[in-house]
């Protein structure tokens, strides 16, 4: 770990903004001061719709928001590719999935100022790991390895020590089957994510090539502990592509965002048996490149789902949430301030939104009103090299 020296981020108000976006930032309320964390991919990314950053990252951001929710790096841990952060809040860890070829697993303590302290790292049993999720008990931290080569993908349980170290991963299930309706993408599985139901009891892992979401039961007292629930299985038409699972509040429904063909499903879910109740495409477009569906996220009252998708589109889709009946409705867009909104998430207070566009290398900062969900763009934007997950954490006293 080492302080942030201002080399690779930092803090700018975007020159595009207008001066009412300016004005937008300094009126917001005060809040109390909050911290975040960022990972990214390292190294340089490729494709027709990256922009070349100016400092490519070099692992995770700590960054600070201001009571008025200007943004400022206050550290740096060197880390390759830690694209996705899973907090354990209660023990001040956070675990990392390392994204590359060797796929591998990070776990780390946070301290008081914000640097991260390494305390391992473990093989994850695939290759490029993408997504990550710990049991309600803290025991077991899943791993979802999507891969990019057939045969490596698949969905790792990795046990957690008493002192916050991982272990040696305990069971494994391999994703070797796709659906092959998506040339490219589909010939084998590929795990996107993996998910824990609201009571701990049921797992939901994304496998994107094989159009499925596989259900598991957790039991901790068995030898092993994950079992496959074949009868639960999530089916999708071909070409869907599952890609990440949120729960509401109290666990009753179930939001699907699917990957090619850019929608949001809503389901019923109870003991791990699921009911189709909705679904809403992220835009109306039929173009393969505008279509794109990434992560999702609940505002803290659960009144708004708010969706993203990537492609040519690169926007937020905000839906209302009726709380009785899991479904959506009153659908509205917004420009997600940059390329590729691969993640976003709320602060404390549901009032700023933080968006990580991947490709632009920008973290893009939003108000949003808490009545009626509306987003608007604050002009305040952080430079930071393929950022592709954002975590609030609370650094105590």
């Amino acid at each position: 770990m080492k302080k942030y020296l201002g080399i690779t981020a930092a803090l700018i108000f975007n020159h595009a903004a207008s001066a009412d976006e300016a004005r937008l930032l300094n009126q917001q309320p005060a809040v109390a001061e909050q911290t975040f964390l960022v990972g990214s991919w390292t190294g340089e990314a490729q494709g027709v719709r990256v922009h070349k950053a100016f400092y490519p990252s070099q692992g995770i951001y700590t960054v600070r928001l201001a009571a008025n929710g200007s943004m400022m790096p206050i550290a740096l841990t060197p880390a390759e590719s830690p694209s996705w952060l899973t907090i354990d809040a209660p023990h001040q860890r956070v675990y990392v999935v390392n994204e590359v070829d060797d796929g591998k697993v990070s776990a780390y303590h946070l301290e008081k100022n914000g640097e991260l302290t390494l305390l391992n790292t473990v093989d994850s049993s695939g290759m490029h790991p993408t997504h990550s999720a710990l049991s309600r008990d803290g025991r077991f931290l899943l791993v979802a390895n999507y891969s990019a080569k057939d045969g490596q993908a698949g969905v790792s349980a990795i046990p957690v020590m008493s002192d916050g170290r991982l272990g040696k991963t305990q069971q494994f299930f391999p994703y070797n089957q796709g659906s092959n309706k998506v040339v490219g993408r589909q010939s084998s599985g590929h795990a996107h994510s993996v998910t824990f139901s609201i009571d701990g009891q049921y797992v939901l892992a994304a496998d994107l090539g094989a159009d499925k979401i596989h259900v598991y039961h957790y039991d901790p007292k068995a030898k092993e502990p994950f079992s496959l629930l074949k009868d639960k299985t999530i089916s999708f038409p071909e070409g869907d592509g599952p890609r990440h699972s949120l729960f509401s509040a109290d666990g009753k429904y179930l939001y699907i965002t699917t990957e090619m063909s850019a929608q949001v499903k809503v389901y019923s879910f109870n003991q791990g048996k699921t009911a189709l109740l909705q679904s809403e495409k992220l835009t109306d477009s039929t173009k393969p490149d505008d279509m794109s569906g990434a992560g999702l996220s609940l505002s803290p009252d659960g009144r708004f789902l708010y969706v993203g998708n990537r492609g040519e589109k690169n926007q937020i889709v905000r839906y209302a949430v009726d709380k009785a009946t899991g479904k959506l409705s009153a659908s509205k867009t917004y420009s997600a301030g940059g390329v590729e909104p691969r993640d976003f998430t709320f602060d404390a207070t549901g009032r700023y939104l933080f968006v990580a566009n991947v490709y632009s290398n920008n973290v893009v900062e939003f108000a949003r009103d808490l009545e009626t969900g509306e987003l608007s763009p604050t002009g305040a934007t952080l430079q930071i090299g393929t950022p592709t997950h954002i975590r609030f954490v609370d650094l105590g006293k």
